[in-house]
């Protein structure tokens, strides 16, 4: 097979920057489950309180019945992919006030020592949480370098930063378990 002739430009590398690996993809679905085993621990109330759609309240309120350790684990994978279609962020804010306002600003602190230090930082912040995974937290912060590099608007680094928070807080919480 002949060899390609031209080299890959920066172009080919930008259309794939924003694409997860199927690992990452499953590696967040596996989140998104260990999310919904958080939300299945509130009570129906506020389960049926939670701003989402109705299959997603149907399924959290189904997996209490579930008693079989495979059938909870595969209710949950479930719930787990009924949540990517829902707002992260307000799924967070959700159970944050499990975890208390200290934890949200610890929280805040790391992500902010994360960006200025970089990769010291995100080793030691691994140590401290099992759930946390380099590459993730990595290619969030490149983002935001980027983003500081090309000196976006606030709305765009904002959002940047947002998202790489809410890894940070999903790992968290499934951490504390």
């Amino acid at each position: 097979m002949a060899r390609r002739s031209t080299r890959f430009t920066e172009e080919d590398f930008e259309s794939l920057e924003g694409r997860a690996s199927k690992t990452e993809q499953k590696k967040a679905v596996q989140r998104m489950a260990a999310l919904g085993e958080q939300l299945a621990q509130l009570n129906v109330k506020q389960i049926n309180n939670l701003p989402v759609e109705e299959r997603l309240i149907e399924a959290l309120l189904d997996v209490r019945a579930i008693t079989s350790g495979e059938a909870r684990r595969r209710q949950f994978l479930r719930i787990g992919k009924l949540l990517r279609n829902e707002d992260e962020s307000v799924i967070l804010s959700y159970l944050t006030p499990q975890q208390g306002a200290k934890k949200t600003a610890q929280l805040q602190r790391w992500v902010d020592r994360m960006i200025n230090q970089g990769d010291p930082v995100i080793k030691e912040f691994m140590k401290a949480h099992n759930a946390a995974e380099h590459h993730p937290i990595r290619q969030h912060i490149l983002r935001i370098q980027r983003d500081i590099n090309k000196q976006v608007s606030e709305e765009e680094l904002a959002a940047s930063k947002l998202k790489l928070f809410n890894y940070i807080q999903q790992v968290a919480l499934i951490s504390d378990q």
